[in-house]
Order: structure tokens, then C-alpha cells, then sequence
């Protein structure tokens, strides 16, 4: 399933504290430990991240201290799992990149991860678990999940796509180049190295949000050039930096939105490019002229771009000041069969 899919599953599940542990499979940079972070900061509960991986399988016991009265050893339980009055009473414990740790490590989660508890410690009864890791065809660390383990837990597997990531990224104003690049390019949104010693930069959707980071520090792609090379490799930056410079070529999308300019692109790289602008201005200002000017100007594309606009527009948050307009609602109600998100 999809990264917004499986969001919307755990947003359920985790409603009942005492859900069993899901867990999220997947290749590196697809936004599973994203998805766990974005859930709890919407439900203001804790958040801990804890990396199975650093820990020796006695850490989650904790330390024996010797107990003068009961002369018995006593143990002092970890501080890095959930404690009321430092994380809250409600939260989500994550154990991230569970399957690179080692197997007795993963073993001794075993009482935690079901029955909530592990020698002294109990996990607070507002508190939920969630595991991700990565599968062994991702050419990551990965050892195999004990069957005892695998079974105390709800599985789901996470994937990608272009039209999904669009779904956090456009809300997020994610660099407009980078969107458009995307729907020219949608297989560059994930492409795993075929050879595991090619493995450096590669594209993710972790990556291209890097990207999205690192270009306001340059202003300009080309002189961005090495470190988008060391964030998606240099075959993606070679082409990305290739489209941001088509981007001169296309209309001022201010200019289109405000009915000075009317010119109609005529290659499918500088659609894309100008759809993603034009999307993009219209959040930062949006009128009812200006709403008028971007959907006439849509309408004379292909109707394959038209749909690509009004859903990108949609992700946007402009689906409301779109069906205030006339001629947008004669449009939908011809093209809802093939206009997705639109609810």
C-alpha cells in the first residue's frame, strides 16, 4: 500500500491503545518512520524513536541494583522507553529499522512488543507501538525477523508513487521544480541502484524532499548541481537540473494568472513545468480572478493535463475556491470519472 493508505490504517488502529504492534516494511526513504512522526504530531501525543539496532538484548531489563531490604537484586528500568511524566500520557513508541537489529536483540523485544511489558517496566496504558523496517530485497542491513516476533504483529508494506507523494508534498510547498519534474518523471521518484556497490545517492522520496531543502541555499539548480548529485545521484540531477533550466522558457505563471499572457506551452516537459508553477503561485495568492485565469488557461491542454492540474490543484487545498467557479463545476461533472482526489 501506499505511504497516505497506510497513514489512514494506522490513524485507526492506533485509535485503541491496545492495538497489537504494526509493523511497516519497506525500502529506505519511502516515509514509514514519516507517516508514525505526522500521526502523533496531529494527535499531540509523545513520540520516542527507538533504534533496537544500538541495543545489547539486556538493555530492555535495565540495570540490577541490590535491594538492602528484601535482599534481593532490584531493576532500574531504561530511560529512553516511555516514562507519564516525561513523555505524556499518550504517545507512540517507535522501533525503527527493527529488522537491522540482531536477532537476539529482536528476541528480547518479544515480552515488550506483546504483552507491554519487559522484566520491571510496563508500558503506559496511553502508549502504542509501531515497528518499520526494511525488507531483504532493499539491499539494507537486514537480518530476519524471528517467526515469534513476525507473529505479534499487524504487517503492512509500503510503497510509492508519484500521485500519492503529491498528497503530502504539495500541502507541505514542496519546490515547485521538484514537483513538476515528477509528473515528467514519475519512475524518479524511487529507483534503487540494481548493484548493491552502486548504492550511495539514489532517488526516494526522503531524497527529492532534500533536494527541495538544499535549492533555496543555491537559488539557481545548476549551481546546486554536486549536491543534488549527492542527494538523488547524478543521473536524476543531471536530468532535474536539465528540466530547471527548460524553465526559463515557459510563461511567467504570475503573468498567466493575472491574464497578461495567454501562451499555451507545446512540449510535454514544459506543460508539466508550468502546470507545477502555476499550482504553486496560485496557493501562495489566491483570487477569484486568478482562479478564473489558471482553469481557463488549463482548459486549452490536453485532457490528460487537464486532470493532472485540477488534481495537483485539488492537493493544494483549492478544490472549494474551484467549485465556486461556474465553469469548473460544467467541467467536473463531464470529467469526475477520471479526476482523482477530488473528494
Amino acid at each position: 500500500m501506499f505511504a497516505t493508505e497506510a497513514k489512514e490504517h494506522l490513524k485507526i488502529l492506533l485509535a485503541d491503545p491496545e492495538v497489537p504492534t504494526v509493523m511497516l516494511w519497506g525500502p529506505p526513504g519511502v516515509g514509514k518512520s514519516s507517516i508514525v512522526q505526522q500521526i502523533a504530531a496531529e494527535k499531540d501525543w509523545g513520540f520516542l524513536d527507538l533504534r533496537l539496532l544500538l541495543l545489547n538484548p539486556i538493555d530492555l531489563r535495565g540495570i540490577p541494583y541490590p535491594n538492602r531490604m528484601t535482599r534481593q537484586a532490584d531493576w532500574l528500568t531504561p530511560s529512553f522507553l516511555p516514562h507519564v511524566r516525561r513523555d505524556g500520557t499518550e504517545g507512540i513508541i517507535l522501533y525503527d529499522e527493527i529488522t537491522s537489529a540482531p536477532r537476539a536483540v529482536q528476541a528480547a523485544a518479544y515480552q515488550l512488543i506483546l504483552d507491554r511489558r519487559v522484566g520491571e517496566y510496563t508500558l503506559p496504558e496511553g502508549w502504542r507501538q509501531v515497528a518499520a523496517g526494511n525488507r531483504a530485497q532493499d539491499k539494507g542491513v537486514v537480518n530476519q525477523m524471528p517467526a515469534a516476533l513476525a507473529n505479534r504483529m499487524i504487517h503492512f508494506e509500503v510503497t510509492s508513487s508519484v500521485e500519492d507523494w503529491k498528497l503530502w508534498a504539495i500541502p507541505k510547498r514542496i519546490d515547485h521544480r521538484v514537483i513538476s519534474f515528477l509528473n515528467f518523471r514519475p519512475e524518479l521518484l524511487y529507483r534503487l541502484p540494481s548493484q548493491a556497490a552502486e548504492i550511495k545517492a539514489f532517488p526516494s522520496p526522503r531524497s527529492w524532499e532534500f533536494v527541495h531543502k538544499i535549492l533555496p541555499s543555491y537559488g539557481q539548480a545548476d549551481k546546486a548541481f554536486p549536491a543534488i548529485c549527492g542527494a538523488v545521484g547524478e543521473g536524476p540531477a543531471t536530468e532535474f537540473t536539465a528540466f530547471c533550466r527548460m524553465l526559463d522558457q515557459i510563461p511567467d505563471a504570475d503573468e498567466i494568472l493575472d491574464g497578461k499572457t495567454k501562451t499555451v506551452p507545446d512540449s510535454p516537459d514544459m506543460i508539466y513545468a508550468c502546470i507545477g508553477a502555476l499550482v504553486s503561485s496560485l496557493s501562495n495568492n489566491k483570487t477569484e480572478v486568478r482562479l478564473g485565469n489558471f482553469f481557463a488557461f488549463v482548459c486549452k491542454l490536453m485532457i490528460e493535463y487537464q486532470v493532472l492540474a485540477i488534481n495537483d490543484a485539488v492537493k493544494a487545498g483549492l478544490r472549494t475556491d474551484l467549485v465556486m467557479l461556474p465553469e469548473f463545476r460544467h467541467w467536473l461533472a463531464k470529467n469526475a470519472d477520471v479526476l482523482v482526489g477530488a473528494d
